[in-house]
């Protein structure tokens, strides 16, 4: 069962907003998307239906995206992006750099360090090789509502994803 809010966009609604963010840009900032977005549901490519299983899956992980304002020396990043996942006292976390690009727009995003967890005690803290820019994975930014706390963006697999703000 997909947990959430109901005033979520649904499918159709998502791809409307999409069309309107191809053509006229998705209004959404960098200062939007800075917090903590846990999240919510996926759709695989090409499919019309929440994939019910992968999105389960990263509810019970806790799977969250976190965008911080970029505070380190290197300024041609916006945020400090953490991506994380975590079942019960294990956590798994991804920190790297993103930026905006676009008025879409995209948001090209890069890993430099997996760190696991268990509880206080960290297992791993490992610097990760760097990709080379035209190879990052990045989120097309579809569309976000302040009111109702939620985003939508495509991945470079062509998946669709929703997060809500916390």
């Amino acid at each position: 069962m997909i947990l959430g809010p109901k005033n979520l966009p649904q499918y159709k609604e998502i791809k409307l907003l999409e069309s309107i963010s191809i053509k006229e840009g998705s209004g959404i900032d960098n200062e939007d998307l800075i917090g903590t977005w846990k999240f919510n549901s996926v759709w695989k490519k090409g499919s019309e239906e929440i994939d019910n299983i992968s999105s389960s899956i990263l509810q019970v992980l806790s799977a969250k995206l976190e965008l911080k304002k970029n505070n380190s020396q290197n300024k041609s990043f916006d945020f400090e992006i953490i991506n994380s996942i975590s079942f019960g006292i294990l956590s798994i976390i991804f920190c790297g750099q993103a930026s905006l690009k676009g008025k879409r727009p995209l948001l090209p995003f890069f890993f430099e360090k997996l760190i696991i967890n268990i509880g206080n005690f960290t297992l791993v803290n490992k610097p990760l090789k760097k990709i080379i820019e035209k190879q990052r994975p990045f989120f097309s930014l579809i569309a976000l509502s302040k009111e109702n706390n939620w985003m939508c963006a495509r991945g470079k697999g062509g998946g669709l994803a929703i997060w809500i703000k916390s």
